[in-house]
This record gives C-alpha cells, sequence and structure tokens, in this order.
C-alpha cells in the first residue's frame, strides 16, 4: 500500500503545475476516532477520477478545499478532505520543527502514531513527498 501511496504521489508531483498548495494525507480504515474536524461545511464529489487526478485539483490555490489534510482508506479511495488534522503528540517526543520542512511536516511525523492510521504523507513543491508509519519517515523524495 506504502509503494503505491509513493508512486502515485509521484505521478501527481510530475503532473501537477506548480506553484502548488501542499497536500497533507491520512491513509486509515477507521475514521472514527480520528483527530480530525472538517474545515468546510461541504464536500465536492469525484466520479470517476483517479486519485492523481483529484489532488491536482484539491492542490490548486484556487480550489476552495486545498486546505487542510485528506482522509484516503488503504484502497487509496477518497474518504474525507480538508480536514483539521490534530494529532496529541506524545509527552516523551522531542519536537523539532526544521526550517526546510515545517508544521505540516510534525503533525503528518506525528500523526503517524495514531493507532487508527495506517500512515500519513505530505508532498510540497519545496520539501518533495514523505510518507511516515509508526513516526518515522519511511518513504521520501526530496525534489530541487
Amino acid at each position: 500500500m506504502i509503494e503505491n501511496l509513493y508512486k502515485n504521489l509521484e505521478i501527481f508531483y510530475n503532473k501537477v503545475q506548480k506553484p502548488f498548495a501542499g497536500i497533507g494525507l491520512v491513509i486509515s480504515d477507521k475514521i472514527e476516532g480520528l483527530p480530525i474536524h472538517s474545515v468546510y461545511n461541504s464536500n465536492p464529489s469525484f466520479e470517476n477520477e483517479t486519485l492523481v487526478d483529484i489532488l491536482i485539483k484539491l492542490s490548486n490555490y484556487n480550489n476552495y478545499y486545498h486546505d487542510g489534510f485528506h482522509v484516503l482508506s488503504s484502497n487509496l479511495e477518497i474518504k474525507c478532505i480538508s480536514q483539521y488534522f490534530f494529532p496529541v503528540p506524545p509527552k516523551e517526543l522531542h519536537l523539532e520543527i526544521n526550517n526546510n520542512t515545517g508544521v505540516r511536516y510534525l503533525v503528518a511525523k506525528i500523526g503517524s502514531l495514531h493507532p487508527n492510521i495506517i500512515c500519513t504523507a505530505i508532498i510540497s513543491d519545496n520539501y518533495g513527498i514523505s510518507i511516515f508509519k509508526d513516526g518515522v519517515e519511511v518513504k521520501a523524495k526530496k525534489y530541487d
């Protein structure tokens, strides 16, 4: 599943028009109990569109739904879009924000520790692709 997600994010990065709004993803089959809350009171519908095409639309700064994290199932189907994602870090975790990554990176890393989350991912045009599992960056590609 992580390899499939990574391949989709690489295709996304190569197809999307730059600059783009960064993308945050939460992969989970158990949405209930996740530390999320909808940013908006509505959701767009995406019928017969690939994950890459949906992410391209959502990453456009002019798209109403470009903010927040998007929740996908383990089959990489969109379940929720534009979610506030607010995982609580374990007390023993040392939090350090790197100037090259930022808060979205840290939130994805911490969020991947949640028991109902399979993994998290972020992609930005200034940092690249990062996929996290159990608090560890397990797959990454940096772009110039």
